[in-house]
């Protein structure tokens, strides 16, 4: 059974964001519990280019904006410190609480910060308002598109969860004009994701409650279940997102549009949709000295055949991502709820068969070079003395078919880390059940 101090450093860890050895299986539910949302503002100073763009707002309007946004952010930042304080001060009434009322005292202040929370947006929004002509006011649900669109889909988890294609268009260089051609798909995907990010937002501010609940009852399996319906609009959310790659894209042409869809994937998945180490390779092997011409046709044959391999093997990897992370959003946490029980199988890494996939194929690729260029020429070959040396080199272990193994080459040639090395990277990269920044921050996987 827990105890009170156990619980307490639960809280703490949620709320503070710090290490504790609470059960990870209640850290996990206290991330979506709302902990976390309590201590980040609904408006932030960056704001205001939104407000003045969206609203169109004049000198004077501007003026007036920002010191609302200032008394805000005094407000919000007298408010979190207050609850800070009224936490590190509830020690000894939480441990008197013992170990079932303690987290029901520790949800007090934070229920009572989070109802003062919204009073101080609703007391804002109408500050705001007020300052706006009737023209303005009438723009005020683009403003919320907008300001949505900014606060809600850096808490994605999932590859694609977090896109803004509008962003990516503009970042991609699609051109004002055919931007403005492609007004009626660009407000349809606008539309759309609003409504997923308020179905998201709503699921999880229902879903923050029964957390808690979840949380002062000790009952992980009900906590589990709320996420569970979280995940159910991620995956919405992600799906509705990956729809409009291919709409936007063939709205903005075929000029436009291929770099759009290609900078979006890569958004989206940012350790799929990279380049392949082969490249620089088969750029190494055409400038090999005294290559025939039939020689370097081979080459250019083998690595256009590669590329389509590459690329069908990129979406088959992109595949087992959108099938894999909705899983270990709840698998994770009810893996660790059952942490420490008999017979409970660790998780394999779902992305290891396809990046064996990869290595076989790129060490079949070299083979293939080597053969079209000659022992002789594939000596000078990026990497070629450090497999010559590995081979020589005492097995510390045979495989089980008795065959030598293929070194694994780095992109420049070098040998690269064992591919057990590798085992991880892919887990590494996916996001926890709680909140992230966004995509394009995504960690870079390391394989």
């Amino acid at each position: 059974m827990r105890t009170p101090r156990i619980l307490v450093a639960c809280a703490i860890a949620a709320i503070f964001q710090m290490v504790s050895p609470c059960s990870v299986a209640h850290a996990q539910l206290g991330a979506n519990a709302g902990f976390i949302e309590a201590f980040q503002p609904d408006f932030l100073s960056r704001d205001m280019v939104v407000f003045a763009d969206v609203l169109e707002l004049d000198e004077a309007q501007q003026a007036v904006l920002e010191s609302l946004l200032n008394d805000y952010s005094d407000s919000f930042k007298l408010g979190t410190e207050g609850l800070k304080d009224r936490m590190k001060a509830m020690k000894d009434q939480i441990l008197a609480a013992g170990d079932q009322g303690a987290m029901g005292v520790i949800l007090g202040p934070i229920n009572t910060w989070t109802a003062e929370k919204q009073k101080l947006r609703e007391r804002f929004v109408e500050n705001v308002q007020a300052i706006l002509s009737d023209e303005q006011v009438a723009r005020w649900p683009k403003l919320e598109w907008a300001m949505r669109r900014e606060k809600e889909l850096p808490r994605g988890v999932l590859s694609g969860e977090s896109l803004d294609l509008v962003t990516i268009a503009r970042a991609s260089e699609v051109p004002p004009e055919v931007m403005k051609a492609s007004a009626k798909e660009i407000t349809s995907y606008e539309s759309a994701i609003d409504g997923a990010l308020a179905d998201r937002a709503r699921q999880m501010s229902e879903s923050q409650e029964r957390i808690k609940a979840a949380l002062v009852s000790n009952d992980n399996s009900a906590g589990l279940r709320e996420i569970e319906l979280i995940v159910a609009k991620r995956v919405a959310l992600r799906d509705l997102q990956e729809k409009y790659i291919p709409i936007l894209a063939t709205a903005f042409g075929p000029q436009y549009g291929p770099p759009f869809r290609d900078r979006a994937l890569r958004e989206a998945f940012p350790t799929v949709y990279r380049p392949s180490s082969m490249i620089p390779y088969f750029a190494a092997a055409r400038e090999l000295p005294g290559l025939s011409a039939d020689q370097t046709t081979q080459l250019n044959a083998l690595e256009a055949e590669y590329s389509k391999w590459y690329a069908q093997w990129q979406n088959n990897l992109a595949q087992v991502y959108r099938t894999e992370e909705p899983k270990k959003q709840s698998e994770e946490a009810r893996r660790r709820a059952t942490q420490g029980q008999a017979n409970v199988p660790k998780p394999s890494d779902p992305y290891r068969p396809m990046h064996d996939e990869r290595d076989r194929y790129d060490d079949q690729t070299r083979e293939t070079i080597c053969k079209i260029v000659g022992p002789d020429l594939c000596e000078q070959l990026p990497g070629a003395a450090k497999i010559a040396a590995a081979q020589q080199r005492p097995m510390t272990g045979a495989s089980k078919t008795g065959a030598e193994p293929t070194p694994n080459l780095a992109p420049d040639g070098d040998m690269a880390e064992p591919r057990g090395g590798s085992r991880g990277a892919e887990s590494r990269a996916l996001p926890s059940t709680g909140s992230r920044s966004s995509n394009k921050d995504a960690p870079k996987s390391a394989d």
